[in-house]
């Protein structure tokens, strides 16, 4: 053998060991490696597959070269399968990407994700189809697992009834819920994706709103906000939104977006608006109900001076006619008018304080208090033949408004004072009390009168309730005194029904007890 044959001999000897070394690194690896391998032949049923495949599927080699591809496909991926298996072989494409789930020998299902690729020949003949197969049933359990909290999630934020909007830093809108698409009058799909403040804030709140986001963005703001301002709508209506607002934070305590859930407020400002309104015209009926009140008092107050000037100038004209009036008596009579003048003149001015708006920080007593009231009121109570029966036990101060105390307790001596009309009662009596509490005075105002019906004792605080004729009463006096002493005085009223005694007389009778803070007030 010459030395150039020897040669070609080694050079083929050692080709043929780097190709038995290289099939043997190539058969390891396809066994050994983590995922899957497979070779199948062209009609799909298996030529080879490694061990990492039939431990994902749990099938032998051997029972794996006996089935096509297809049996062990889950029924809802075959079409998907086939479809794209033959459109690559069809089109000359080589390979492809696909997650298909397969079935396990015991039955359970695998979810894989595959990469296939078609062997051609040099003339392009289909030969065999290589695939490499990953266990991603974790995967894809860990996908399940978020997107059905996810779908849990967004039950939950349709379910409430707030409005729910979730924006990133640029301030486009990457959540909504059920509740914002109604108020807003858009589909979800219309509305994620856009510029909250840009589209659906009104114009004139647009820029203090985006000021404040870049602000908070800037300064990176960890606070809670509660912030009232308007959207629009599809129909282009502003709807007023009570918002309570967070700033979402990245994993490097940056601001990254912001959520908030809003409650709609429109329709609760219209009614708040409409209760303002009226509650402006019951003052004013009100104040007009305690303007008619005082007037009924000044005739009262008036009728006795009025006769007693009359009868004086009367009886001076009659003496001087006849000629016996002499200069005593017309001193004497003169007296009497300029006296009832002077009451007279005193009255006007007593009236006119009380409409007077005065100083709530003014300082007046109890007992001061219990006299104007008295010298409006006593007057309209003898006509009616009551009993008005003032009671100050202690002495002390109270700083407020001396003409709406004023107010209130004539009120509900009035109330009172009514109570016994229609009624053939003997004894009458009313009470007024002061009593002085560590940190607050109560005024309370009985009578004998009979009480308050039980069934009606919830409703006399109530607009236009009243069990008066008509003609008597409008229903508003009581609602004002409690509107007065609850919103104006930070204090209490109470009504309840007692026995009570005048003159060996027992009788049921009303009792209002109003309980003030005596250094608020």
């Amino acid at each position: 053998m010459d030395e150039s044959k020897q040669n070609l001999e080694d050079n083929i000897i050692k080709q043929n060991k780097e190709i038995d070394t290289l099939n043997e690194y190539y058969s390891k690896l396809f066994e050994h490696t983590q995922v899957g391998i497979i070779c199948l032949n062209p009609d799909g049923s298996f030529i080879k597959a490694n061990q990492t495949f039939c431990n994902i599927l749990g099938y032998t080699k051997e029972e794996l070269q006996k089935l096509n591809f297809l049996e062990i496909t889950y029924k809802d991926d075959i079409d998907k399968s086939v479809d794209l298996y033959n459109n690559v072989s069809e089109n000359k494409k080589r390979s492809y990407n696909l997650e298909k789930r397969y079935i396990r020998k015991d039955g359970k299902l695998i979810w894989t994700e595959i990469f296939v690729n078609h062997i051609t020949d040099k003339k392009g003949k289909f030969l065999y189809t290589l695939g490499v197969v990953t266990d991603i049933s974790k995967r894809k359990g860990i996908q399940d697992t978020i997107l059905e909290q996810t779908k849990t999630m967004q039950l939950y934020l349709d379910i409430v009834d707030v409005a729910i909007v979730v924006v990133n830093k640029q301030g486009n809108i990457t959540l909504v819920n059920r509740k914002t698409c109604e108020i807003l009058g858009f589909e979800e799909y219309s509305i994620l994706g856009k510029n909250w403040f840009k589209n659906f804030i009104s114009k004139d709140e647009r820029m203090d709103q985006i000021k404040d986001f870049q602000d908070a963005i800037i300064n990176k703001t960890d606070i809670s906000e509660k912030i009232q301002y308007s959207v629009i709508c599809s129909s282009s209506e502003k709807r007023t939104i009570l918002w309570r607002r967070r700033y979402i934070y990245d994993e490097e305590k940056s601001i990254d977006g912001m959520i908030s859930s809003g409650e709609d407020i429109t329709e609760l400002l219209k009614l708040e608006e409409e209760k303002r309104k009226n509650d402006e015209l019951l003052f004013q009926q009100a104040k007009l109900a305690s303007i008619a009140e005082m007037l009924r008092n000044i005739a009262h107050q008036w009728r006795q001076p009025l006769s007693t000037i009359s009868t004086a100038a009367s009886g001076m004209k009659m003496q001087k006619e006849m000629g016996i009036l002499s200069d005593e008596d017309f001193d004497l009579g003169m007296s009497s008018i300029v006296g009832m003048t002077k009451y007279l003149s005193q009255t006007i001015n007593d009236f006119q304080s009380f409409f007077k708006v005065d100083d709530i920080n003014k300082e007046f007593t109890n007992e001061e208090l219990f006299f104007k009231v008295e010298n409006f009121i006593l007057t309209t109570f003898k006509a009616s033949n009551i009993e008005l029966n003032i009671r100050a036990k202690e002495h002390f101060t109270i700083t407020g408004s001396l003409n709406e105390m004023i107010k209130i307790i004539i009120t509900l001596l009035n109330n009172a004072r009514d109570a016994f009309a229609q009624k053939n009662l003997d004894k009458k009596a009313v009470f007024l009390e002061s009593h002085l509490q560590k940190k607050s005075f109560s005024i309370i105002v009985k009578d004998n009168a009979g009480g308050i019906k039980e069934e009606i004792k919830n409703k006399i605080f109530e607009p236009y309730f009243t069990t008066k004729h008509q003609s008597l009463g409008t229903g508003i006096g009581l609602f004002m005194v409690k509107n007065v002493v609850e919103n104006r005085l930070n204090g209490k009223i109470e009504v309840h029904n007692e026995e009570v005694s005048y003159k060996k007389v027992h009788r049921i009778g009303a009792v209002f007890k109003i309980t003030v803070p005596i250094k608020k007030y």
